[in-house]
């Protein structure tokens, strides 16, 4: 039996462990531009903007979406036949109305659990590993997963937005 489990176990430490690096360095190398960048916000989630005097399309009010940010990337192994092909670390947002506000984080825990059993599957089915070879694939991943949300959220999420995504194959 625990044999069984061992591989399984390993994966998920190694996963870990390596989603911790990938954040420390990403962390690292952003040089603090991110808090920068945070205090310089306006209330509504977005940069200062210089505003442009006339008509055009650089004016209409486009602040109907938001997005949820995760707290932490969904890791995902890959196993054939019982054993570790391949892991899959995704940093996945959701577009979501913004008549949501902040209440969209307070289901963060349910949402998490929803998509990583769907990637889970989709991992299963070995989709994860193709879609970076295959555009349609990623297209029917984005929107399993927003279905998956849809579940949950209901119409409030909009879209399913892919940030980074790495693959270690073994």
């Amino acid at each position: 039996m625990l044999q069984k489990l061992l591989p399984v176990i390993v994966i998920v430490i190694a996963g870990l462990v390596g989603g911790g690096g990938g954040f420390f360095a990403k962390s690292m190398m952003s040089g603090g531009g991110d808090k920068e960048a945070a205090h310089e916000e306006d209330a509504d989630g977005h940069g200062k903007e210089k505003k442009k005097k006339g008509g055009g399309h650089g004016e209409e009010d486009t602040g109907s979406t938001s997005y949820m940010k995760f707290s932490r990337q969904f890791v995902v192994p890959v196993v054939r036949r019982g054993k570790p092909k391949s892991m899959v670390i995704l940093d996945i947002n959701i577009e979501v109305d913004n008549s949501q506000g902040e209440s969209v984080y307070s289901l963060e825990p349910r949402l998490r659990d929803a998509i990583l059993t769907r990637l889970l599957a989709l991992a299963g089915e070995d989709m994860l590993p193709q879609m970076l070879e295959d555009v349609d694939k990623m297209e029917l991943m984005k929107a399993a997963l927003l279905e998956t949300s849809r579940e949950i959220m209901g119409d409030a999420a909009l879209n399913i937005l892919i940030l980074d995504l790495g693959i270690q194959n073994y």
